[in-house]
């Protein structure tokens, strides 16, 4: 009988321990959508550009060229950025004519800390 005490705490110790060491990935990481629009009232239909996101903190790197749209989705640690963009906007410019157009966007400082998605939208700078 006192064996099998032994061996049933022994089971619910190691029980305890697994389950108690599993990684909970869901609280470091969150979703970011970056929107760029553009400035004043000239619309932007879809960009082709390259976003660099900077952890303030840690200095990690990472960059995305996945745009659908106006809009990328990154998977990255919660944290503050930093976020640089450049690429090429595709504008419309009356009469059904579109304009291929240079452009940069610039934050120092975004945070991503909630669950599910945070969303950024950065206005352009147009180079041209």
């Amino acid at each position: 009988m006192k064996q099998s005490i032994i061996l049933f705490s022994l089971l619910i110790a190691l029980a305890m321990l697994f389950t108690a060491c599993a990684p909970v990935e869901d609280d470091i990481f969150t979703t970011a959508r970056i929107t760029v629009s553009g400035e004043g009232d000239v619309p932007i239909t879809s960009v082709q550009a390259q976003a660099k996101l900077t952890n303030v903190n840690t200095r990690q790197v990472i960059t995305t060229a996945d745009f659908e749209g106006t809009s990328a989705t990154v998977e990255l640690l919660r944290g503050a950025y930093q976020i640089d963009i450049e690429g090429v906007a595709t504008c419309p410019s009356g009469n059904s004519a579109v304009r291929m157009r240079q452009f940069r966007c610039q934050s120092d400082y975004v945070e991503f800390v909630q669950h599910g998605v945070n969303e950024v939208t950065l206005k352009t700078i147009f180079l041209d």
